[in-house]
């Protein structure tokens, strides 16, 4: 009899088990594919170290991630971006701001953009961004008065920050609530030195394994319920029983294991209905070292966003060479066109080569990813907090969720992460 079993081998599944592990419970994960991470899987080639597109962590030190670390033991050295730029039509570097100072000295703005770009912000970081449940970006902009160049920076921290390229569609709550996040804790994003395989999924594997078990290849085909009470699952092998159960995978997929006609809980049969964020990854293996640029560089046409990881983590990449992983958000229904996909997938590498010519021939491999789910939620107006999943599930005993569709604060992968800290204060009475 195991104290839980966790459904899927995610990065929230494996946070959250880590935590629990670490208190003496004993659990089991199970995990269909034949690797854990989910999402946050991370793939090793030539000595390079891959992430599954661009996994930088949201307030880095101040993270939830920083949190479920310290509370297994485990300190994790975060290393902050340098500048980071927005390359224009003339591939021009221009600095992009990350923090109230850049607005002061980008040439992205007039001076009267500068002023309001300040006065904007810090309406941001009081929290008076007023009633915007149902404004989308765009309306939230027009609002504001926000044009030209203060409108190319919305535009690119929507897509960035909230994986949504289309301001029509993403949520101006979501996006404003996350600057106003990012403003107090005074860090945007960073990344663990060492990268996420020996910094976080590693230590986590190892927490989990002290106390239970990880079995990979292994299929759940459905969360055995009793009486309203969880106290099993079910795979090809047989039955497998536990005190608790927690469920780690996206809701899209959660009529697969679970008949949701049965359940009381209104939000487990609208969950499936969710729509993710989705986008294209390219990774460049790169012979040799073409820019010391540390932070973020943006691209508009195609809206896109890539990061020299190993000039953040040198274990990124062997000695002497250098790794540049680029992501382009694409919104779902986009992503579903094969043949669209095709061109924006083209269209962005043409671009970036164009940005960092010598890729031509200091590219030692490439690796392309369509993404369907990047994120499982998009933060639209539809599918804010109150519409996800409770980390408890009504009617339902000992049954828990984590993941990126849960009602957990944050935007992208932070969402994920912040589930784990949220479910485990909900099992057990305590904040980490």
């Amino acid at each position: 009899m195991y104290d839980f079993i966790v459904v899927g081998g995610g990065i929230a599944g494996l946070e959250l088990g880590a935590m629990l592990s670490h208190d003496g419970s004993r659990l089991l994960v199970i995990e269909q594919a034949q690797h854990i991470g989910g999402r946050s899987f991370v793939h090793t080639k030539d000595g390079f170290t891959l992430d599954n597109g661009i996994h930088l962590v949201r307030f880095g030190r101040k993270s939830a991630v920083a949190k479920v670390m310290r509370h297994i033991d485990r300190e994790i050295e975060f290393v902050p971006l340098g500048d980071s730029y927005l390359v224009d039509e003339h591939n021009k570097f221009i600095l992009f701001p990350t923090d109230p100072s850049g607005f002061l000295k980008s040439k992205l703005f007039s001076f009267g953009e500068r002023l309001k770009a300040l006065g904007v912000m810090l309406k941001l970081r009081r929290g008076k961004y007023g009633r915007l449940e149902h404004a989308t970006v765009e309306d939230w902009m027009s609002n504001e008065k926000i044009e030209d160049g203060l409108r190319r920076y919305f535009m690119l921290v929507c897509a960035s920050m909230l994986v949504c390229p289309i301001s029509s569609v993403a949520s101006a709550k979501a996006l404003t609530e996350n600057i106003n996040m990012v403003l107090k804790s005074g860090i945007s994003v960073e990344y663990p030195l060492h990268g996420w395989q020996k910094d976080i999924i590693g230590p986590l594997t190892g927490i989990i394994m002290k106390h239970g078990e990880i079995r990979t290849g292994v299929r759940v085909d459905s969360v055995i319920l009793e009486n309203n009470r969880a106290t099993g699952v079910r795979t090809k092998d047989g039955t497998i029983s536990a005190k608790n159960i927690i469920i780690d995978i996206p809701s899209q997929e959660l009529a697969g294991i679970m008949n949701l006609k049965d359940i009381k809980d209104e939000r487990m049969k609208t969950a499936p209905g969710l729509v993710p964020t989705s986008g294209i990854s390219i990774d460049y293996a790169i012979d040799g070292c073409i820019t010391d640029i540390s932070g973020l560089v943006y691209l508009e046409e195609p809206v896109g966003f890539g990061c020299f990881v190993s000039n953040l983590s040198p274990d990124a990449a062997p000695a002497g060479k250098s790794l540049l992983t680029w992501f382009c958000p694409v919104h779902n229904e986009e992503m579903k066109q094969k043949d669209q996909v095709k061109n924006y997938q083209k269209k962005l590498e043409n671009r970036i080569e164009t940005v960092f010519p010598e890729l031509g021939t200091k590219t030692i491999f490439k690796r392309v990813i369509h993404h369907a789910m990047v994120d499982g939620v998009e933060l639209n107006i539809n599918q804010l907090q109150e519409k996800r999943l409770n980390y408890a599930i009504n009617g339902i005993e000992n049954l828990y969720i984590v993941g990126d569709t849960t009602a957990a604060p944050g935007a992208g992968g932070d969402i994920a992460h912040e589930s784990s800290t949220g479910c485990y204060e909900s099992i057990t009475g305590r904040a980490v």
